[in-house]
């Protein structure tokens, strides 16, 4: 098990970012729909394309994948990080992969070209958006985390039609916070909406377990009662939660599947 640098991952969903720039970053989302049986071979090829897109046509500084947990969302959740949007449309797994192949013999390309063609069908029928996020600004964390772990990823989606960033504070200031610094919470954080058909704000959570998750919950925060009414007071309709397991994200140029190294 690799302890990570908390500046590296520097966020449990979007590891290490350009943080000293106080820029916001691009998060593209991509989901897929896969049927649970096929999920573990999907991350089997998924490891294997991505260790070998990696080079300098790519702009990607993070990427981590999630497999869906409880809710009615998407069975596999990908979150690519970018230190711009215009850096998510420069990105170029393909030449990469393109240019890693040159030196590989003919069965070697053969054979990755059957590993490619495999993973490429996983994507039918998926949707992305496009979120920004600033990881000086709308994370929080406690000290030290091991994100090399399969730990449960709670998302909260909601809608308003006030300022997404007041209302993401009042939430950070009303649960988050609390829950980071005298919870169970490992960190937890926003990111606001950009392209796609995404909700306008979404909170991230990260917890060890379903089991501190659920105690969390159990127990939600009555701090900051202000910030409590300020939250609700903004929010447009009706929201979406889903829960989401890590399985694994990029570190040092290799998909790194989480837990103990093989």
């Amino acid at each position: 098990m690799k302890h990570l640098n908390l500046f590296l991952t520097l966020l449990l969903c979007f590891g290490s970012l350009s943080a000293q720039s106080n820029q916001p970053s691009a998060v593209e989302i991509t989901y897929l729909d896969i049927h649970p049986s096929k999920i573990g071979t999907f991350v089997k090829l998924h490891k294997e394309v991505s260790d070998m897109a990696m080079g300098d046509d790519r702009t990607i500084q993070d990427s981590w994948v999630y497999r869906h947990w409880y809710g009615s969302g998407a069975s596999v959740m990908i979150m690519d990080v970018y230190a711009t949007s215009e850096d998510a449309l420069k990105d170029d797994f393909r030449a990469a992969i393109g240019n890693n192949m040159k030196d590989k013999s003919e069965k070697e390309k053969e054979a990755f070209r059957s590993v490619f063609q495999e993973w490429w069908t996983f994507f039918d029928g998926h949707w992305d958006e496009m979120r920004v996020y600033n990881p000086m600004t709308d994370f929080v964390s406690k000290e030290n985390v091991d994100w090399d772990i399969p730990f449960v990823f709670v998302v909260g989606s909601y809608n308003t039609t006030g300022n997404m960033r007041e209302m993401a504070n009042a939430y950070t200031n009303w649960q988050t916070r609390p829950h980071v610094e005298n919870g169970l919470q490992l960190g937890g954080g926003f990111t606001t909406h950009f392209k796609g058909s995404g909700a306008d704000v979404q909170f991230f959570g990260g917890f060890k377990n379903i089991k501190e998750f659920a105690e969390t919950i159990s127990t939600q925060s009555s701090d900051n009662p202000e910030d409590a009414k300020k939250f609700w007071d903004a929010v447009s309709g009706s929201h979406e939660d889903q829960i989401y397991v890590h399985v694994g994200h990029l570190e040092n140029g290799v998909f790194n599947l989480a837990g103990k190294d093989k």
